[in-house]
């Protein structure tokens, strides 16, 4: 074996020398580690601060060297164009390495990315095995999409019973639309015998929740009397919720409750109000609702022009036999009307389509996340690791491998800090660690 003492010819200064180099050396390779984990924390403040080219540099370091939480975020980062040129393909290499090692952000966005074919071809099969594998380390909005693939039957067979056990497990994490899809189902009986009772449980924890739709489908239960004693007045309060949230289809069916008089006085002011609101957002009732009052001038001014666009826009919505009726009476008004109204109803409608499809482009673009503290990226063991790494006990690749030398940094860390919780994967043996790592930085 190699000896320091025997294979040296120094003596004396010379030897004391050559250790002081030595243990310089070594210090130095020590502040150059404790440098290198500072730098990971010092790329998520230059982060938060806006200052993402600085970010970048640092990130990308960690993750050339394996680092999954440092993958995720570059990918974050090219995929929005901060700090760097935004590029889709560069993006979904740093992601589907970080997919590789379980990161459930990154396995959602890849599904959605390869849903879309925007950095490769469209590929719907391997975007569902990314849903998939998201989906069963627990993501509820995975699940939530999974169901919804199973519900439409979007890339897999349609199956209502199989969308209702996705839903149900993402309605337990708490997730909203979830809640109310699950709602749907047993209102209209797929995937199990109609139960109006259950629908308006699942429709009530919704809407507690803040869900517009979930508020206007309890008033429509209540204005049909499904599950429920008919109540109109009840209806009426219900879509009122879900049309002050600036739901359309609740504004109008809020407006119909007051042009027919159904649980409050009738009202075509109030009624003219809320079709004018439900129609700018496209719904095709009030579109042809709202073109009624004002070609008869019930509750506003009678204006024939604007009737007339409004039957125009309600032609192209999705209920063929609404549209027909719609088609007739804007014939029927265009008769009457001359050339240069003819003109400015055919440009009205121009401008609103124009702006309509417009929006639609908004709507349907993919959300892009944002880079992500390690624990937000939802893998415990990678949370373990960059811990472990911080305080000094872990000097490996976080790569969420809880392999041997993962194991004996958790050990070593478990004896040396005289922690109270087994040194394991789990959220507690993560608190301590966190807490640890919390009063040192007070220090």
């Amino acid at each position: 074996m190699w000896n320091l003492l025997t294979t040296c010819p120094l003596r004396g200064a010379g030897l004391l020398s050559l250790l002081v180099i030595l243990c310089s050396g070594l210090a130095g390779i020590a502040q150059a580690q404790d440098k290198l984990l500072l730098d990971y924390f010092d790329a998520q403040s230059a982060y938060e601060r806006g200052e993402h080219e600085a970010a970048f540099k640092i990130w990308l370091k960690f993750a050339r060297r394996g680092d999954v939480d440092a993958q995720f975020n570059v990918g974050a980062l090219y995929d929005n164009g901060w700090g760097v040129e935004r590029d889709v393909e560069k993006a979904v290499k740093w992601y589907a390495l970080a997919a590789g090692r379980n990161v459930v952000p990154a396995e959602l966005v890849l599904a959605h990315i390869l849903k879309r074919g925007e950095a490769t071809v469209r590929d719907d099969d391997q975007a569902l095995q990314y849903l998939r594998s998201a989906a069963h380390r627990g993501s509820a909005l995975a699940q939530f999409e999974l169901g919804v693939a199973y519900d439409r039957g979007i890339g897999v067979t349609q199956n209502y019973a199989t969308a209702t056990i996705w839903y149900d497990r993402a309605a337990a994490q708490g997730l909203t639309e979830a809640v109310f899809n699950l709602a749907t189902l047993f209102e209209e009986g797929l995937g199990a015998p109609k139960d109006h009772a259950t629908a308006l449980a699942w429709y009530h924890q919704a809407a507690r929740a803040g869900s517009a739709r979930a508020e206007n489908n309890i008033g429509n239960l209540y204005e049909k009397g499904l599950g429920v004693p008919q109540n109109y007045k009840l209806a009426v309060g219900w879509y009122r919720k879900a049309a002050k949230r600036g739901l359309a289809i609740g504004q109008n069916n809020l407006a119909t409750m007051y042009h027919l008089g159904h649980g409050v006085p009738r009202d075509f002011k109030e009624a003219a109000r809320w079709y004018q609101a439900a129609a700018k957002q496209g719904d095709q009732n009030a579109q042809n609702s709202f073109g009624l009052l004002l070609a008869n001038g019930l509750g506003v001014d009678r204006d024939l022009v604007a009737a007339t666009k409004w039957f125009l826009l309600a032609v192209s919505g999705p209920d063929n036999e609404l549209a027909i009726r719609a088609g007739t009476h804007s014939r029927n008004l265009a008769s009457r009307l001359v050339s240069k109204d003819l003109v400015a109803v055919q440009d009205a409608v121009d401008l609103y389509t124009a702006e309509a499809a417009a929006q639609a482009v908004l709507n349907s673009k993919r959300a892009v996340p944002v880079p992500l503290k390690t624990i937000a990226l939802g893998n415990p063991t990678v949370s373990v690791q960059r811990l472990l790494a911080v305080l000094g006990y872990y000097e490996g690749i976080i790569d969420g491998v809880f392999g041997p030398v993962t194991l004996e940094a958790a050990q070593t860390a478990y004896r040396k800090e005289g922690l109270t919780v087994t040194a394991e994967i789990s959220e507690e043996f993560i608190s301590e660690l966190e807490e640890i790592f919390r009063q040192r930085g007070r220090q």
